[in-house]
């Protein structure tokens, strides 16, 4: 059998592998085509703004524009992220196929041609789900302009454009599939579930540092003057900080634990250790999150009367925070995929399946109350310096933080209804 027909018969048989990145693919597409229309469309150009000619210190463009700019960034980062996920499902079949004399080229073309396969399949289907929503973009940001026209005509540079970058796309998604596969060799592929290294504790001063850092950026926020601009840095630092807590303080204290009082708890005991390594292995996912929604706070908050600017804003913190939560509901539930043994053989000594159920819904959780708290501290600082300044009624924080919660509890319970079909359900037999 050849190496693409082999590949698009495990891509069809492994589906549940590629099912995130072929929902990823689509959003992405679906969500660049939209802001490629906000971008070229001449009926939302603020012609007082958007000028051309000259030299480049002349030339200003409109803050929608630059926000959609910087959403399409993400959509390709977020593309990105989700290959990288799907290359490290792959790892065990690519080890096979090394150990079966399969060459480094073959086994690139066979990653490629799954990833081509799924572009070629999303790239048509996010354009035509773009194009049955843009019109309604249109429709709602021409009536706060005030603008009457057919809000079905969209530019053609959005097609264009959409094409271009799926194009740019494929080319790095082949970079970054040939390195991933020359620096991996057949033991790495192996080792798919790599141990979390115990680490010696950390000093108490260290510990103290990261809690002080976190602490710090909120105090920043009250040490510069109010504008917008202003919550980048505390929240940067916040972040370092809050970083620093879970990676290097987080393990030792859910080890003190261990040793300590929930040493003869029997569900919190597995759950704080399940935990920690979610955690410790979302490191990236909760840093964009927390910038995500209070950099869109800060965004939404000083472009409240304008029409475009705070239009596009709300329609890229919703697609930020729908690619986000599905990406964590993804990944936790491919974490919970490596842990059918675990469970099982926690049946097997004598574990009831009601039992794993509450083990599992202590992590789950525990896991989304974290990624709650971490953003939610700031988002409280920030928009009560923006309240206080009279920039944002308490209406609209209210609203935002509803926004922000109620997205992430509905992932929750997905994640848990996931978790359990994963690793409960397939145990037959017992209680």
């Amino acid at each position: 059998m050849g190496t693409f027909k082999f590949s698009i018969r495990m891509l069809v048989k492994d589906y549940k592998k590629s099912l995130f990145y072929g929902i990823t693919l689509i959003f992405a597409v679906t969500v660049c085509f939209v802001f490629f229309n906000i971008i070229n469309n001449p009926d939302l150009a603020d012609q007082a703004i958007a000028k051309s000619g000259g030299t480049w210190n002349e030339v200003q463009m409109p803050f929608s524009s630059i926000l959609s700019f910087l959403i399409i960034c993400f959509c390709c980062f977020m593309i990105f992220f989700a290959n990288n996920f799907f290359l490290s499902r792959k790892t065990t079949e690519l080890a096979i196929m090394a150990m079966s004399g399969s060459g480094y080229i073959n086994s690139t073309m066979y990653v490629l041609y799954q990833t081509f396969t799924l572009l070629i399949f999303a790239t048509p289907l996010g354009i035509l789900i773009g194009r049955c929503a843009v019109p309604f973009s249109n429709a709602y940001m021409y009536q706060m302009l005030d603008v009457s026209k057919d809000p079905s005509i969209i530019p053609s540079e959005a097609y264009l454009y959409s094409f271009i970058l799926v194009a740019i796309v494929l080319s790095m998604i082949c970079v970054l599939t040939a390195g991933f596969l020359h620096k991996n060799d057949i033991q790495t592929l192996l080792s798919q579930e790599k141990e979390m290294k115990v680490k010696k504790n950390t000093k108490k001063s260290v510990s103290l540092a990261f809690f002080g850092i976190y602490i710090f950026g909120i105090v920043m926020m009250f040490m510069n003057p109010h504008e917008p601009t202003a919550y980048i840095a505390p929240t940067l630092v916040g972040l370092s900080g809050a970083v620093g807590v879970i990676r290097y303080v987080l393990p030792d204290v859910v080890r003190n634990l261990k040793r300590g009082i929930f040493l003869t708890k029997r569900y919190v005991l597995i759950s704080i250790s399940n935990l920690n390594y979610s955690i410790q292995r979302s490191l990236l996912l909760f840093s964009l999150m927390t910038i995500a929604v209070t950099g869109m706070l800060a965004i939404l908050a000083s472009n409240i009367h304008s029409p475009r600017e705070f239009t596009t804003g709300v329609i890229g913190y919703v697609v930020v925070i729908v690619l986000l939560v599905v990406s964590i509901i993804y990944k936790l539930s491919m974490e919970a995929m490596t842990r059918k043994t675990l469970f099982l053989n926690l049946w097997k000594i004598g574990y009831t399946k009601k039992e794993l159920n509450k083990i599992v819904r202590q992590e789950v959780i525990s896991y989304y109350f974290v990624l709650i708290l971490i953003p939610l501290v700031y988002i409280v600082f920030i928009s009560g310096r923006f309240i206080y300044y009279g920039d944002m009624s308490f209406q609209f924080a209210f609203i935002y933080v509803l926004s922000y919660v109620i997205p992430i509890i509905i992932s929750g319970f997905i994640t848990y209804v996931q978790y359990i079909d994963a690793v409960v359900k397939p145990i037959k037999g017992g209680k």
